[in-house]
């Protein structure tokens, strides 16, 4: 029989578990056992490991400790009816709460109930105003009946409040229309309201619930809502002010771990809140659509928050600038706004309004969302956040010269990718000094490790909100602003890493002045690739260097750059392409003979495709035959072509069985560490596939599970897979020297839906 703390993790982490479903009998002296709501018990918290009698899921017992029960392997009670979009580890599941009349709130753990088709969704977030501050000037005992009339007359689907406190939270649990229509997002009886003070309330079916720490008292909490035409999170959050010490630096950390979070999940998706952010870097560094200006056009800055007009206001403001803090924010693809407007903004008869924020309504529906929903490079906020990363690095290596280089400095950098930087340092270049130097110009970088197995070493590391990948190359006599230019002279390792800047430089050299056409269209290239799965060099798929030159092929060869079927002739050329001649931006090509040659721009040159096999030359073919058939079908109907373009695969059509990869923290080693080897030796791992027939295998760039300690990467098989025991003989001679890492079969029906 297995230990409580066993069982618990096992549900909590396991991806073919429901957390939200399943509850924990907590022992209490001369009463019944307390019944506890899984996402509610806070390991290593108040309550110890062997306080917990009993586990059960969706009433089911499936774990006892009085009588050796333990059937959580044998029983369907708890399992996921659907892959989750809340997923750990960002999100930490919650329970969602309705009201029963003759139970009271209860644990709304049943399937949803289909609900018709809807011609849109009406969503409201209100700033509430808590009275921790100034209660004697703020009227609250007299704002509340106005907020919870104005919050029903909303006719919201979704309404997402801030600064909601008990007994904001205890009257609209009395509500009649709350109890009769509305589903919580949250155990009313936890923690969560009170130490962040937000709250989601759905009538729409609720499918799951989730929340993430952003900071003391500083969290986002989610809503994964069934709207009819599918799935739709719902998340709110609210960020630091500045009444809070150093308040721009705290929002910009929140947003970079707002945006990374986001980034896996899934779908259409809607933020909203109090961003105390008057600016446009919410929506920019989210990459997000702000659904107001959307509706109503750049040029609108109605406030939401007003100290010149509302008194409440100004007794907290600090500046007196009436500004927009409150938004709606709107992830670009299926869904577009179709209004917009406040609520909260007219005073009572005698001056007084409902809080010191306004309330923002906007409805959205599914159709074509318009040209913000083209995929665009990374946006001034997050390009000037990468700036000054470099010059922080490159103040602490002073004596070098650090150069940007990949996609950033090319200019088709998306949202969100990685920072690749080389610093040319003279001498021996010890990388324990510069990771010293380095990680005391960036106190706040997480995630700091060394790089020494590749053929240069370096730093990777996370801050700003963004991935950092630091190659030193080191220069010896030769001078650091002149090894890049001399970088034959530095030795091949050195050389190839220097390259990765007069690469970039290149491909910007060979598109001139059609520059900005050549950043519409590779960063556009580059979403389709990462949603399809073709984008990572160590899962065998083509880097983005591969995709810039195949993109400024394009634009330097096409007869009008600026011409809207850009993107078609992209990918005509390249579906036809003869993948037996080597691609180079040089006009004389020559390269080795492998599936696919893409050669890199500059000296030393060679081919930065090595990595791809047979089987995934033949999947890029069909992928790029396929976006081409659907650009060139929307130019006929009139119809937009990227949510199709940017759709996940059918991987599960297209694969019979999945290797799983499994890589966990081991004693000996570091997690981080344990990856990047892990990445280096995939290549290897898909070509021992390949020689067993699995020509067509594939491995899914990202995990599809992800912990502090463990990541879960999905290897299609393809159509005719290997056998367990013919896997498990490649699995032995792979992972050898490899700590805690492991590669199973598994059936199609145990890896989740990838993105």
């Amino acid at each position: 029989m297995r230990t409580s703390d066993e069982i618990y993790h096992r549900v909590r982490w396991d991806p073919r578990f429901d957390p939200a479903r399943f509850v924990l009998g907590i022992n209490q002296r001369g009463a019944a056992p307390k019944r506890v709501p899984l996402p509610s018990f806070v390991p290593g918290g108040d309550i110890p490991w062997h306080r917990i009698v009993f586990v059960e899921a969706d009433g089911e017992l499936l774990w006892d400790r009085a009588t050796g029960v333990d059937r959580i392997d044998t029983s369907d009670a708890g399992r996921r009816r659907s892959p989750r979009l809340l997923s750990a580890p960002f999100f930490t599941a919650a329970t969602p709460f309705r009201w029963e009349p003759a139970a009271g709130w209860r644990p709304a753990d049943d399937p949803p109930p289909a609900v018709p088709g809807a011609a849109g969704v009406r969503i409201l977030t209100w700033n509430t105003l808590w009275d921790r501050y100034d209660s004697d000037r703020i009227e609250t005992v007299r704002r509340r009946p106005l907020l919870l009339a104005a919050l029903a007359d909303a006719d919201a689907d979704v309404i997402a409040l801030q600064e909601v406190e008990a007994d904001l939270l205890t009257l609209l649990m009395r509500a009649p229309w709350v109890r009769a229509g509305y589903t919580l997002g949250t155990d009313p009886g936890g923690k969560g309201v009170a130490d962040c003070g937000l709250l989601l309330l759905s009538r729409l079916p609720v499918r799951e619930a989730g929340w993430h720490a952003l900071g003391p008292h500083k969290a986002v909490t989610a809503l994964t809502v069934d709207t009819g035409t599918g799935p739709l999170v719902v998340a709110t959050t609210h960020l630091s002010s500045d009444h809070s010490a150093d308040g721009p630096a705290l929002r910009r950390a929140q947003l970079g771990r707002l945006a990374e979070g986001l980034r896996g999940v899934a779908g259409d998706l809607v933020l909203v809140g109090d961003f105390n952010d008057g600016g446009d870097a919410p929506a920019t560094a989210l990459g997000l659509r702000d659904v107001w200006t959307e509706v109503h056009g750049a040029g609108d800055r109605t406030p939401t928050f007003d100290p010149g007009v509302n008194p409440l206001a100004a007794v907290s403001s600090l500046s007196g600038r009436a500004s927009r803090l409150d938004r709606v924010l709107l992830r670009p693809g299926r869904l577009r706004a179709t209004g917009a407007a406040l609520r909260g903004d007219s005073p009572t008869p005698d001056g007084l309004y409902v809080s010191d924020h306004y309330g923002v309504q906007a409805d959205v529906a599914p159709g074509t969302a318009g040209p913000a929903a083209v995929p665009a490079a990374a946006g001034e906020a997050e390009d000037a956040r990468a700036r000054e990363i470099v010059r922080r690095i490159s103040g602490a290596l002073g004596e070098g010269v650090v150069h940007l280089a990949g996609s950033r400095r090319m200019g088709c950098a998306l949202a969100g990718a990685d920072l690749d930087l080389v610093a040319a340092l003279p001498g021996d270049a010890g990388l324990s000094g510069v990771r010293a130097r380095v990680s005391a110009a960036l106190p706040d970088a997480t995630r700091v490790r060394q790089v020494t197995g590749a053929r240069v070493p370096g730093l990777r590391l996370r801050t700003g909100g963004l991935d950092v990948d630091l190659v030193v190359a080191a220069t010896g006599a030769l001078d650091p602003a002149e090894a890049v230019a001399r970088r034959a002279e530095s030795g091949e390792a050195a050389a190839i890493a220097l390259s990765a800047v007069s690469d970039a430089e290149a491909v910007r050299t060979a598109v001139g002045g059609r520059h900005p056409a050549f950043v519409r269209l590779a960063t556009r290239v580059k979403a389709w690739a990462k949603a399809r799965g073709l984008d990572s060099a160590p899962f065998g798929g083509l880097p983005g260097l591969a995709w810039s030159v195949l993109a400024a092929r394009t634009v330097r060869e096409a007869v009008e750059p600026a011409a809207p079927d850009l993107l078609v002739h992209f990918f005509g050329t390249w579906a036809a392409w003869d993948w037996r001649d080597p691609v180079a931006l040089g006009t004389a090509a020559t390269g080795p003979r492998a599936p696919v040659v893409v050669l890199t721009p500059t000296a030393p040159v060679r081919t930065c495709t090595g990595q791809v096999t047979a089987g995934f030359r033949d999947l890029l073919a069909d992928e790029l035959y396929r976006a081409w058939a659907l650009l060139e079908q929307a130019a006929e109907t009139g119809g937009d072509p990227w949510p199709e373009l940017l759709s996940p695969p059918p991987l599960h059509r297209r694969h019979a069985a999945w290797a799983v990869l499994t890589v966990r923290r081991d004693l000996a080693g570091e997690f981080e560490e344990t990856l990047g080897r892990v990445r280096g030796r995939l290549p290897a791992l898909l070509t021992a596939l390949e020689e067993t027939g699995a020509a067509d295998a594939h491995a899914w760039p990202r995990p599809f599970e992800t912990g502090p300690a463990c990541a879960r990467y999905a290897i299609g098989l393809g159509r005719t897979p290997p056998g367990a025991a013919r896997l498990a003989e490649i699995a032995d001679g792979w992972c050898g020297g490899l700590r805690g890492v492991g590669l199973a079969r598994a059936a199609g029906g145990t890896v989740p839906a990838l993105r």
